[in-house]
């Protein structure tokens, strides 16, 4: 039986997406999110943040490059995984991402364009 893994995230972008093609000719993008926790700040602290990886695929990845860009907020919608391998001394690695299958970008993503609007 297969589990339920669904993340919806949304925050701003920390880089431009790279987009790449693999050997099947399939396009795939990554970036990352920085999303930002709702907590009720105390003063002098910093905020916490999450920056988590997103990978896209096909005609979404190409749309993400095109369109994304650093600082731009975005909604993730997709599901949760994690990656393994080894590293070059033979240890093992994971991590995990979000591979979406919905990218929603979001009208204003910086503070400038904000308060120009």
């Amino acid at each position: 039986m297969k589990n339920l893994s669904i993340a919806v995230v949304d925050g701003f972008l920390t880089g431009d997406p790279e987009l790449k093609k693999i050997s099947s000719g399939k396009s795939v993008a990554n970036f990352t999110l920085a999303v930002n926790h709702n907590f009720k700040k105390i003063e002098g602290e910093e905020p916490e943040v999450s920056y988590l990886e997103v990978e896209v695929w096909d005609r979404s990845a190409e749309n993400c490059a095109e369109y994304l860009k650093k600082g731009k907020k975005a909604t993730v919608i997709g599901y949760i995984k994690q990656d393994r391998w080894k590293n070059q001394e033979g240890q093992n690695r994971s991590k995990l991402k979000i591979v979406a299958e919905e990218v929603r970008f979001d009208s204003y993503g910086d503070r400038k364009e904000r308060e120009a609007a």
